[in-house]
């Protein structure tokens, strides 16, 4: 089944999302890290609002991807614009 996610700030996203992955490697299992940054990849580089078409499982693997990025300390140390993107995307999954 597809769904979507509407991006308002790509780039920044893309960035949110790259600190997420980096923190959770760890943690995340092989396959669910590596597709949330083949998903990642399919994100443009731009500023305008996107709408990403995206599997249940996608979102599923985001939203593994963001509770895991939560628990980590890192998360207490971003910036307050990357912490907007954050639950604007778990509202979405």
């Amino acid at each position: 089944m597809q769904t979507c996610i509407v991006i308002p700030t790509p780039l920044r996203f893309k960035t949110f999302m790259e600190i997420a992955l980096e923190v959770t490697f760890s943690i995340l299992d092989p396959v669910t890290h590596n597709n949330v940054k083949r998903l990642l990849n399919r994100v443009p580089n731009n500023l305008s609002t996107e709408t990403l078409t995206t599997s249940m499982e996608e979102k599923n693997q985001i939203r593994e991807c963001l509770n895991a990025f939560k628990q980590s300390r890192t998360y207490y140390w971003v910036r307050e614009d990357f912490l907007q993107e954050l639950k604007d995307l778990e509202g979405q999954c």
